[in-house]
């Protein structure tokens, strides 16, 4: 292995330290409560060390989020080639949302509740236009179009109704994070029922 080789992979690990620190402190106590001072003491460097693999403690935020919202994309953007049939698609689509979200119960839980500059920056989906800047709202109102194909939709009533569905979809996921004591046999009925039954009721447009 050469020199340069080394560097490279010391320097990619200790980003992951970092990274990993960042995280473990965002599970504790929020987002906002991360900062190079905390960061330097669980990984036992001095701060100005941090600065040498980061910037600022904005990029080190930065790329926490890109990497989750990224998993949560990348699991929607798989499903979503499982089915040609818009409604599969769509029910598979925000079964999987769930489940992936489940899987990182505190991140998820504390992201979606920080209102935070850098965070909303990310987490945002409500705002005008959402569709053409959030994937996952993107894909949410192709499935609604999809599935309505003899309808003229009002491009912004498609959009609104993808982020209602975006938005109780998420709430839905804090809850059963919330209630994380839930027996599972009920859990798995209320995710069957919201997946493959009141989501597409809601993406039905009105009157077909």
């Amino acid at each position: 292995m050469s020199i340069q080789t080394r560097r490279e992979r010391d320097a990619q690990k200790m980003k992951e330290d970092i990274l990993a620190a960042a995280r473990e402190i965002s599970n504790q106590d929020g987002f906002a409560s991360i900062s190079i001072r905390k960061i330097a003491q669980k990984i036992e460097y001095t701060p100005s060390i941090i600065y040498h693999y980061f910037s600022n403690k904005e990029e080190i935020l930065e790329q926490l989020l890109e990497s989750g919202y990224l998993k949560l994309t990348t699991s929607l953007a798989s499903s979503k080639r499982i089915s040609d049939n818009p409604e599969d698609t769509l029910r598979i689509m925000t079964r999987t949302y769930i489940e992936e979200a489940l899987k990182i119960p505190e991140e998820f839980a504390i992201v979606h509740s920080d209102s935070s500059p850098n965070v909303i920056k990310h987490t945002s989906f409500l705002f005008e236009g959402a569709s053409e800047k959030r994937k996952a709202i993107h894909m949410i109102k192709k499935c609604i179009i999809d599935m309505n194909p003899q309808e003229e939709l009002e491009g912004g009533k498609v959009e609104l109704t993808a982020q209602s569905i975006a938005a109780a979809t998420m709430g839905l996921t804090l809850k059963l994070i919330a209630e994380k004591n839930l027996e599972e046999a009920q859990k798995k009925k209320i995710i069957d029922y919201f997946s493959d039954e009141m989501v597409v009721r809601m993406a039905k447009y009105p009157g077909k």
